[in-house]
């Protein structure tokens, strides 16, 4: 980078500059610096090779509290190989983690009134079964449309070996960081081929939660349908480019980097350990071109300014019905059973409500907290973020008071599929909100 400081442009909706940032001197807690390392120290402490113990692929870390981004921090490397370290430019694979930035796409055509929440999958594709009569773009969202998911039926049609996945983890490959177009890529055109054969359901539509990488694919190519426009490229002027996260995009079959862009100069690779072997690079499979359900790819830094986003436009004081962020984005669905779906628009959701008394008064409050979370593994990409908010419970009819609210909001970006990003953001969260799960909803993670 030629200069130290980076700049952030202004949002299309006229919020104040998001972010700005100094490298040489980023925001940095040492109480994030001890956890993070620790983490590290434990994993080499159970490597025999001296060389795999001095040379772990790491992790970025970002941590938000209240208004301010308090940590922004890489550790290890990204490039095992070459030595190049991970750093707040470092590209990471964001797995699952890119469902919400469908999810966006989406609700931006349902606010401009482009499709509605309610249209079937017929609506916008032919060959389907008739049961696409039934399956909505809402059902695809939140994963209750019963679309079985392309990987199982990737193996099912004898397209793969059953252990194809795991044959992809164990054999060292050097495909990232260039990311060349293969022999015969899988694409989401594909995918939609794949599902269009499934004669029946395995179950009627929005009847269970069951997740399913299928439904953002098909969201994905839903929003070509509705814009025509090419999804990568839609989500990068749309999206990345007027957010200020300049440093993500959408990989698919027709991105295509020179060697010297930045694209492919910071991306890191993803290491898997091997017994015997140490940290092996991992990396081609066909299905490495699909979109929608993963495959959006960025730093630390664009994550953070993206999280820091979604607090700015975060008003739990909203009243029901006021159309705001929250009630959209993170909302619970139901069934038509009337169970509630604890998952939102790309992200899994949490609530809680408990009691404090306080020493001081003696008197007794009454608190609410809610937690929105997404996790995302591809080969050995792994990744998470957490947000959490808690506030007084206002009394009847009254409004939530601003100044109760606190938040907080973490990011955990790894390149090494033996690091549990999770819990890593689990024990953050505790620094700023306690161990105790009564006040801190984090905790109530289950992490594995």
């Amino acid at each position: 980078m030629g200069s130290s400081k980076v700049h952030k442009e202004k949002t299309e909706d006229g919020l104040d500059e998001l972010f700005i940032l100094d490298r040489n001197a980023p925001p940095n807690d040492p109480r994030i610096d001890q956890i993070v390392n620790q983490h590290m120290s434990e994993l080499a402490a159970h490597l025999r090779k001296r060389k795999d113990r001095d040379r772990l692929p790491g992790v970025a870390v970002a941590v938000r509290n209240g208004h301010h981004v308090v940590h922004l921090n890489g550790y290890g490397y990204a490039n095992l190989e070459t030595g190049a370290k991970i750093t707040l430019d470092t590209i990471f694979d964001l797995g699952s983690l890119s469902k919400q930035f469908t999810a966006l796409a989406v609700l931006d055509l349902v606010n401009r009134q482009k499709l509605d929440i309610n249209d079937p999958l017929s609506k916008f594709f032919t060959g389907f079964p008739r049961y696409a009569d039934d399956v909505t773009v809402e059902d695809l969202i939140h994963h209750t449309s019963s679309l079985p998911d392309y990987g199982e039926i990737y193996v099912q049609s004898r397209r793969a070996e059953k252990d194809w996945y795991e044959a992809a983890m164990t054999k060292p490959d050097e495909w990232y960081p260039k990311m060349a177009a293969g022999k015969k890529e899988i694409t989401n055109k594909d995918v939609l081929k794949w599902i269009a054969t499934q004669t029946l359901l395995p179950r009627p539509p929005d009847t269970e939660f069951k997740y399913s990488n299928s439904g953002y694919v098909v969201l994905a190519k839903l929003v070509e349908t509705v814009t025509r426009k090419r999804f990568a490229s839609l989500l990068k002027k749309k999206l990345f480019t007027p957010f200020g996260m300049g440093d993500s995009y959408v990989f698919d079959e027709l991105t295509n980097f020179s060697e010297d862009a930045p694209e492919v100069i910071n991306h890191a690779r993803n290491y898997n350990l091997i017994s015997g072997q140490g940290f092996v690079p991992v990396g081609y499979t066909p299905m490495n071109f699909i979109t929608g359900d993963g495959n959006v790819h960025s730093t630390i830094v664009d994550m953070a300014i993206w999280e820091k986003l979604l607090n700015v436009l975060d008003d739990v004081s909203a009243p029901a019905g006021s159309g705001g962020l929250r009630e959209m984005l993170w909302r619970p669905t139901k069934l038509k059973s009337h169970k509630r779906v604890d998952y939102g628009w790309g992200w899994h959701l949490l609530s809680d409500k408990y009691e404090v008394k306080e020493k001081r008064t003696g008197v007794t409050r009454k608190y609410e907290s809610r937690a929105e979370y997404h996790r995302g593994v591809w080969l050995a990409w792994r990744s998470y973020i957490a947000r959490g908010s808690r506030w007084v419970v206002p009394r009847s009819g009254k409004r939530v008071d601003p100044k109760t609210v606190e938040s907080l909001g973490i990011i955990v970006l790894s390149n090494n599929n033996q690091l549990h990003t999770c819990r890593i953001a689990q024990e953050i969260s505790r620094v700023y909100w306690g161990p105790l799960k009564k006040d801190n909803i984090m905790n109530h993670f289950n992490c594995g």
